[in-house]
């Protein structure tokens, strides 16, 4: 296994002082494991991100630290690394420290290849369920990943853990039947049908309909300039229903 080198500097700063450090292009960071005690350093951004996060093993990259005015590397991986949710930033790094020689558990990425035949046949959707197993082994047997060929994946048809090759010296500890891929079928819009009127309910369109033909049966009756609802004689300033004086002789 390549062998990835990475100064650290002891650093005395912590809480609120801490952004003295990230201002320098350092990220703070601590060691601890079995046989020490927690170490405080801080490493050189960017070349944690070219020299770990970007090579093949990312996190499961077995790294040594050489701190600054000491001959003697410590062993680690990278354990967790923190991170502003805003701006993505790295803020920590937690080393673990590794015995060469004493199994660890870690967690594998698993990569999925191939186009299922559910998906160029039948236009299914190929799901990718569990991204991730944890594998227990010595830290010189940490597989790069586990690859998975889904190309035979019918409609409704799965992967699970259990189908993952096996890879000599590493043990998979995560439950067998969780779901590693699978191909669903494709997904149909839905129609959304007319409400249904209750018995007895005048749909909504045929009341519309109703009252506009009543209100143009009585602008028909009314006279010019009157207001619809209004008889004429009402419009022409005339008491309705008026009875006629006799006259007077």
């Amino acid at each position: 296994m390549e062998k990835i080198e990475l100064e650290a500097k002891t650093r005395e700063e912590f809480g609120k002082k801490l952004g003295r450090v990230r201002k320098l292009g350092l990220i703070p960071a601590v060691v601890y494991g079995k046989k020490m005690k927690p170490l405080s350093v801080a490493v050189d951004r960017k070349l944690f991100v070219k020299k770990i996060l970007s090579s093949d093993l990312g996190r499961n990259a077995i790294v040594s630290l050489k701190l600054e005015g000491k001959a003697k590397e410590i062993q680690v991986l990278t354990h967790e690394v923190q991170r502003n949710n805003l701006t993505d930033e790295i803020l920590h790094i937690d080393f673990l420290h590794i015995l060469m020689d004493e199994a660890i558990k870690t967690r594998v990425p698993v990569e999925l290849t191939g186009l299922p035949v559910g998906v160029k046949e039948s236009g299914g959707v190929l799901v990718h369920g569990l991204r991730e197993v944890e594998v227990e082994c010595l830290p010189g047997n940490i597989p790069e990943k586990f690859q998975l060929d889904v190309s035979p994946l019918k409609i409704n048809d799965s992967f699970h853990v259990s189908d993952l090759p096996k890879i000599a010296k590493v043990k998979v500890l995560s439950g067998l039947t969780e779901m590693i891929a699978t191909c669903s079928p494709p997904t149909k819009e839905e129609e959304v049908a007319a409400p249904v009127p209750t018995p007895g309910e005048v749909p909504s369109e045929v009341k519309a309909e109703e009252t506009a033909v009543a209100e143009e049966k009585v602008k028909e009756k009314a006279a010019p300039g009157a207001a619809p609802g209004k008889p004429a004689a009402a419009a022409a300033g005339k008491p309705e229903a008026a009875a006629a004086k006799p006259e007077k002789k």
